[in-house]
């Protein structure tokens, strides 16, 4: 299966680079947010373990992606898992 990727590099602290796959976007209450896992994990056998949930804003016409406040996160966690059972249910359904 070969499917076209979408690959995003962020730098840590000590300047290395690690690439991310954003695993997929969704609205919520009007702002985007992209779920986001290490590339490295991704293409293991395992496949992701982590998953990171970001706010992508625009900025000088460039999307950019920024940490979600605290505060928000598990709301955000709550329908990520809601529209990961559904995409499963609908799976399910065509079987």
């Amino acid at each position: 299966m070969d499917e076209e990727m979408d690959v995003v590099v962020f730098e840590d602290e000590d300047g290395n680079e690690i690439e991310f796959e954003i695993l997929f976007s969704f609205e919520h209450k009007g702002q985007e947010y992209a779920v986001l896992s290490e590339l490295e994990a991704v293409e293991s056998e395992e496949g992701p373990s982590d998953a990171y949930i970001l706010k992508i804003v625009e900025n000088d016409g460039e999307e950019e992606f920024v940490a979600v406040e605290d505060d928000l996160l598990e709301e955000l966690t709550q329908v990520v898992e809601e529209i990961l059972q559904e995409e499963l249910s609908e799976a399910e359904e065509e079987e």
